[in-house]
């Protein structure tokens, strides 16, 4: 034990972690889209987007907007558990294909989500949200998609048998802290390209034919 006071965790504001299944069918059509557009109007023009202006170009009320995201705060959060349900659909997809390196597909999805979202993530950073602690259910879930893909990944020798899936989450982190270092969040290609090369590390690596020996040469 520190001795050090314990730090609160940060409450959850209202409607943030409200997935939006008990609404009537119109209003979660409307708060489906006012994220949808949120998350393209933050990605491409930052989190100075007021709410007014993502309700005018969600095609809604303000009072829709403010109904559903009470604050900014409410509203990015809820965009970040929106995008880790999304990620939950796409890997429930790729296990039911049955492709046994679906893991690199899903894993390069949570990179290109984290990449797109870098702003909105960097903000329940600095307000001291943390996505385990706010929707642990979703994070858990889709925690819970990565060990299964990665069981089968293991079973069809596709990743290396040494790599855990705390360690894939650790490298899907740290594949966020790369794009943001190298400035490549606004560039879809270059932050593929920084993804690839750190999905690279997960795979077998071929083994490599040792070396012949040399011929002894006979003396005299």
């Amino acid at each position: 034990m520190s001795g050090h006071p314990s730090k609160p965790a940060r409450k959850v504001p209202p409607s943030a972690s409200d997935s939006g299944r008990d609404l009537r069918a119109d209003a979660r059509r409307n708060r489906d889209r006012v994220l949808r557009t949120a998350q393209q109007l933050f990605a491409r023009d930052g989190l100075g987007v007021s709410l007014d202006e993502i309700a005018r170009r969600a095609g809604v009320g303000p009072g829709t907007v403010h109904r559903h995201f009470p604050s900014k705060e409410a509203l990015y959060l809820a965009v970040a558990i929106d995008q880790l349900e999304q990620l939950i659909t796409e890997a429930d997809d790729l296990a039911a294909a049955g492709d046994p390196a679906a893991l690199f597909t899903l894993l390069a999805q949570m990179m290109a989500s984290g990449a797109e979202n870098a702003a909105v993530k960097s903000a329940l950073v600095a307000a001291e949200f943390d996505l385990r602690t706010a929707a642990p259910g979703v994070a858990a879930d889709l925690t819970r998609r990565v060990t299964d893909l990665l069981e089968r990944a293991h079973a069809a020798d596709v990743v290396r048998h040494d790599v855990t899936v705390d360690e894939v989450m650790a490298l899907v982190a740290g594949a966020f802290a790369a794009i943001r270092h190298a400035d490549a969040e606004t560039s879809r290609e270059r932050s593929a390209h920084l993804a690839q090369l750190i999905l690279d590390g997960l795979r077998p690596q071929p083994r490599r034919p040792r070396p012949r020996a040399k011929p002894r040469v006979r003396a005299g």
